[in-house]
């Protein structure tokens, strides 16, 4: 039973900026990511990151005079948001798409209780975890999608109580400013040339991609195709492995990370410092937040 609406998925991306194994602080050979990695958090990171909202959620929870178990944190699938990716994560995960799919979604440990509540205490005990329509408030960012969240609920709370106040306008706004260097470097003449060479690379291997991304999706078609059955699944995760390692390969041999790595440097450049700012606030109250759930 799932007890939180589609608009509480978007906050939760924006928590952890997306999933992905690069640092925010840049080492030798890591991939390139906007914006000093504002957005990124490990794997790890994400998971305490979680933890520490969970625990949040419950004591919200508790003091409304509801039961409320944490929810495990779903399966991360790692992601650059230019589509790049490295050798060895190609030949252990591949995309981390089937691997995620085979893991499936953790099942909702309070889903068992609200099911003896009655339906007006299974109403209100939803009412008290995601906040009312009444608490509404929207936010809206330069080149992001607005996002509606009720600012009465636990979940809004706890967020709150782990990163402190202004966290979703922030992330909102630094998800614009990713997606619009994303756009900038991707569109990029000199990006576009080594993709080119990328793309004719695969096809070499008998890839008919002309896209980073288009790569990608190849596998996030067949997992949803594969309808969860495991069989199909596998089948899937076998033709991930093969495409991963030649995309992965053939991203080395046309200098793709680096190329991309220049031309976002000079997109970077030419930001307000406001952007910049904005995005050093955001990392900064997430490194607060995972001091404390270190911490705790």
């Amino acid at each position: 039973m799932n007890t939180r609406p589609a608009a509480l998925i978007v906050l939760c991306l924006l928590a952890v900026g997306g999933c992905t194994e690069a640092s925010a602080h840049r080492a030798a050979g890591s991939l390139p990511v906007p914006l000093n990695g504002a957005e990124s958090t490990s794997a790890q990171q994400a998971r305490l990151l979680h933890d520490g909202e969970e625990r949040a959620i419950a004591s919200c929870m508790r003091r409304r005079g509801f039961s409320y178990r944490p929810v495990p944190a779903a399966p991360a699938v790692s992601a650059n948001p230019y589509g790049l990716l490295t050798e060895d994560t190609a030949g252990t995960d591949g995309y981390g798409l089937v691997s995620a799919a085979l893991a499936g979604a953790p099942k909702d440990p309070n889903a068992r209780h609200l099911a003896k509540l009655s339906t007006d205490r299974r109403s209100a005990w939803r009412e008290a975890l995601v906040g009312t329509d009444d608490q509404q408030v929207t936010l809206t960012a330069r080149g992001a999608p607005s996002v509606r969240i009720n600012t009465d609920g636990c979940v809004y709370l706890a967020r709150r109580d782990v990163y402190g106040p202004g966290w979703e306008q922030g992330g909102l706004d630094v998800a614009g400013v990713s997606a619009e260097v994303v756009s900038a470097v991707t569109t990029d003449p000199e990006f576009l040339a080594a993709q080119r060479k990328w793309a004719a690379c695969m096809r070499d291997r008998g890839e008919r991609v002309g896209t980073l991304q288009q790569a990608r999706g190849v596998i996030q078609q067949a997992v949803l195709e594969a309808e969860d059955a495991r069989s199909a699944l596998v089948r899937a995760g076998r033709r991930e492995q093969r495409l991963a390692r030649r995309d992965a390969t053939c991203q080395s041999r046309s200098d793709l990370a680096e190329v991309t790595r220049t031309v976002q440097r000079r997109v970077q450049d030419g930001l307000p410092h406001s952007s910049r700012q904005r995005a050093a606030e955001l990392k900064e109250l997430r490194e607060r937040a995972l001091r404390r759930a270190g911490a705790s």
